[in-house]
């Protein structure tokens, strides 16, 4: 009887114990999507005065959709309501991006030490928008050029073949090249020695373009547009060059990428580059007159990246202006009129005044640092700016003007 009795209180205490813990409420857990320690970071601690590798600490992400991976049994009490907040965790890698490899023989090069052609007067001109070309096209092409009394150009080379062709031909006409060989950005170039040593055997100073408007998608040959991957190429073209005993020729349209390109040159201590470089800005009138200085769309708009130099490096690197100018029936900004053969040949004119009066168009001094100034083109049967040779005629007006520019040879601020 006693055994029963014991028997059935223990149903009891167990059938309410089961019971009452069944309408236990369950744990609530809370996940804020905007956690405020992200909120609360100041950026501005973050910045260097030279650029430093950052690798981010990679944390597991959870959002309000996350579900606990354990399930409380009938036993847990949770009471609090539980908060998870994520931390933001940004941490410096000790390792900086290696050290720029450069000779340590060469002597820095003031404005005044870098080669300019005899008689200079900074006028130039863009040669052929090809890198082929035969004897007979390069007698027929530099004859021009020196009719047109010009002292500068920009010359596309394809292989070290056209490269050897075309500097014995140069060599002997009195014109100062800026180098350019056919590469796109996402390409790297090997010979970069060798084609020195070519320039170097006919006493030519090796001025070495090393990539053209990496920002254009034009350039990367329908690929995707990866500037990581062309600074990386673009950097160690440089160091090449340098190395070889070239004059590295940096070229960029946009602002952001010249910035960069400094500190990513600082970032690997290669600062002696800037003293043996020399940078080529494209620039271009659109349909704007030699005065235009609203926006960086006009042939003054050179002036930006030279601002940026002198705030970064204290000094302005020598400027060659590999392309620029003027296209026949430009008309981007309805506020001015369409190029027409007159303004060609009348903006034109204006422009290589600058270097015969030491006077811009904005009626600022000319700089010692813009060495020329190189007309986009000599000649092309498919470019509307072509002087020579284009589907839209000759440049007969401009061409007939720029050959009555009577001899003169630029000044320069050393010049006693």
């Amino acid at each position: 009887m006693f055994n029963r009795k014991l028997t059935s209180i223990l149903l009891v205490v167990f059938a309410l114990t089961l019971f009452g813990c069944s309408t236990e409420t369950p744990a609530t857990i809370t996940v804020q999507s905007n956690p405020p320690a992200l909120a609360n970071i100041n950026t501005a601690s973050l910045t260097t005065p030279f650029p430093i590798t950052l690798t981010p600490t990679s944390e597991p992400s959870l959002d309000a959709t996350d579900t606990p991976s354990e399930t409380p049994d009938a036993t847990t009490t949770i009471t609090d309501t539980a908060t998870v907040t994520e931390t933001a965790t940004i941490t410096p890698t000790p390792t900086a991006p290696p050290p720029l490899p450069l000779r340590d023989d060469l002597p820095p090069m003031e404005l005044q030490d870098f080669p300019r052609p005899k008689d200079d007067n900074g006028l130039g001109i863009h040669f052929l928008a090809t890198g082929y070309y035969n004897e007979q096209d390069l007698d027929k092409q530099i004859a021009r050029i020196q009719a047109l009394h010009l002292k500068w150009a920009t010359v596309v080379y394809t292989d070290e073949n056209h490269l050897e062709i075309a500097a014995q031909k140069f060599s002997q006409s009195g014109i100062m090249v800026i180098w350019r060989k056919t590469l796109h950005p996402y390409q790297r170039y090997s010979s970069w020695g060798r084609d020195i040593e070519i320039l170097k055997k006919y006493g030519i100073p090796p001025y070495i373009q090393l990539y053209n408007e990496p920002e254009l998608p034009a350039e990367w040959d329908n690929k995707e547009i990866n500037m990581n991957l062309f600074f990386n190429n673009l950097i160690g073209a440089a160091k090449d060059v340098y190395n070889a005993g070239g004059y590295p020729g940096i070229q960029l349209l946009d602002e952001d990428d010249l910035r960069h390109f400094i500190d990513e040159i600082y970032a690997r201590k290669g600062e002696a580059l800037f003293k043996r470089m020399f940078f080529i800005p494209h620039a271009y009138g659109l349909n704007h007159p030699p005065d235009y200085k609203q926006d960086e769309n006009g042939v003054l708009g050179f002036l930006n990246f030279a601002t940026i130099f002198y705030k970064r490096l204290g000094f302005v690197p020598p400027f060659i202006v590999g392309e620029g100018g003027w296209k026949m029936d430009s008309a981007e900004d309805n506020r001015f009129p369409p190029i027409s053969d007159q303004l060609h040949r009348d903006y034109t004119l204006a422009v290589y005044d600058w270097f015969r009066t030491g006077k811009l168009s904005n009626g600022a001094k000319l700089p010692d640092y813009l060495f020329a100034f190189n007309m986009w083109m000599l000649s092309g049967p498919d470019e509307a700016g072509a002087w020579y040779d284009s589907f839209k005629g000759d440049r007969t007006l401009t061409i007939g003007a720029v050959t009555q520019i009577p001899p003169f040879i630029r000044k320069f601020s050393w010049d006693k």
